[in-house]
């Protein structure tokens, strides 16, 4: 699906993400695409084409003798997503967005510009 860039120090730091909750972006190849440059993308977000989405995280460091690699579900009975609610409520956004210019487009196509944000899509109602 896709990839996430982490710092090491900033998770295992208190005062920066440790035991606290985030968000992070997952970026990855295009879902309608396979193939060695798709596997690329999908395991470095840096090479990445496609923003895939963002998942809220919590991560806790402890010491221990050798690394184990270790993933669980929240309990909802202890309270565990109270603790995450202030982050899970719904928003207002106002976005603004400018094109100055198209490079190398054909010179007699008239074009509307369109943005989309998950599955909202906002385009222009004139061909420009």
């Amino acid at each position: 699906m896709g990839s996430i860039l982490f710092n090491l120090k900033d998770c295992i730091d208190p005062n920066k993400l440790e035991g606290k909750f985030f968000w992070k972006n997952i970026y990855g190849a295009p879902l309608d695409k396979s193939g060695a440059n798709t596997d690329i993308m999908n395991s470095n977000p840096e090479v990445a084409s496609t923003w895939k989405g963002r998942i809220l995280m919590k991560v806790e460091a402890k010491k221990t003798e050798r690394p184990v690699c270790k993933s669980q579900e929240i309990d909802e009975e202890s309270g565990g997503l109270d603790e995450a609610e202030p982050y899970l409520e719904d928003r207002d956004y106002e976005v603004i967005a400018e094109v100055g210019q198209g490079i190398a487009l054909p010179s007699e196509a008239k074009y509307k510009v369109m943005i989309k944000i998950g599955e909202h899509e906002l385009l222009t109602s004139d061909p420009i």
